[in-house]
């Protein structure tokens, strides 16, 4: 038995390893492009971070000009005003947990997000190199694929 558990956890440790070596690392957002239409959902100047290592993830991104909560400014506002207010200064995607690697796919286990409904949830992104650029890219159900590039901040 005890064999058995160290045959399984060394392959488990090689797995991870594997996995590391092929994409852990710092990388930086460069875009999120609909490959149909050439166009991003997103702000040409969004800034974004993703960090991968020892088989967990964290991911975030966010618009550089996404302003700060000022309860002064915000109490005298309307209620459509301050909702749009709070909407802007939402606009960010980040969420953090384990990652795995199967094949071309990379699988985030969501164990933090920005948004609830996302925790515990996993997301499955294929990916490519496009030297020196990782492309992570997804369909959604329409048919519009999107690639997600990001750049190697460690190497």
């Amino acid at each position: 038995m005890k064999q058995m558990m160290l045959v399984f956890l060394t392959l488990v440790c090689a797995a991870s390893v594997a996995a590391d070596e092929q994409l852990g690392g710092a990388y930086e957002r460069v875009s999120l492009t609909n490959t149909r239409t050439g166009e991003s959902p997103e702000a040409a100047d969004r800034q974004g971070l993703l960090l991968m290592a020892h088989g967990h993830y964290s991911m975030m991104t966010m618009n550089p000009q996404r302003h700060y909560v000022d309860a002064e400014k915000q109490a005298g506002m309307a209620a459509a005003d301050e909702i749009a207010y709070l909407k802007q200064w939402l606009d960010i995607n980040g969420h953090t947990g384990r990652y795995e690697v199967d094949g071309d796919t990379l699988i985030w286990h969501r164990d933090i997000s920005e948004n609830p409904r996302e925790v515990g949830t996993e997301s499955r992104l294929n990916f490519e190199w496009r030297d020196p650029l990782l492309v992570l890219y997804f369909t959604l159900p329409n048919g519009d694929r999107y690639d997600w590039v990001w750049r190697r901040l460690d190497r």
